[in-house]
């Protein structure tokens, strides 16, 4: 399906709601809560997966999986020319969790998330500093998570 430009309104943001909450709630028990029609509830359901806005993932606790060397590395990338060709290296790392464009110092943000040190090292070492463009970066190690991705709506 083409993705349109649609805005949400507060019954979308209360399915995205109970859904966070619980990520397997079914529709039926969704709109019993909101006092709606199951229809209705599966139709903008469908229509916010259909246009991306609303992805169902399996999510697993980082630390509970062994993953215990989580960071923030800042890229940049000289010259200027080659920032997509270098977008694209990473996000096709399976380490990288996370990767944006920014602005300030650094052009590149990304997540590593890694088994342990000795793994971060060489994902830096053998995998990102070797990829053509990449001139610099700063690295921020998590040292310990309070809150994962999650917000409100």
């Amino acid at each position: 399906m083409e993705n349109i430009n649609i805005q949400l309104d507060k019954i979308d943001l209360q399915i995205l709601s109970f859904l966070k909450r619980d990520g397997r709630m079914s529709f039926t028990d969704i709109s019993n809560e909101m006092k709606a029609s199951v229809g209705m509830i599966r139709n903008r359901y469908q229509k916010m997966v259909d246009n991306n806005i609303l992805h169902i993932i399996g999510w697993a606790d980082p630390i509970k999986i062994g993953i215990d060397a989580y960071a923030r590395v800042n890229l940049k990338v000289f010259p200027p020319e080659k920032i997509n060709r270098v977008l694209d290296q990473l996000v096709a790392l399976p380490e990288v969790s996370f990767v944006a464009l920014t602005s300030g110092s650094y052009n590149i943000e990304i997540n590593l998330m890694c088994s342990n040190n000795k793994q971060f090292l060489s994902t830096m070492m053998e995998k990102i500093h070797t990829i053509e463009g990449v001139s610099d970066s700063n690295t921020t190690m998590y040292l310990e998570v309070k809150k994962w991705a999650s917000r409100n709506f």
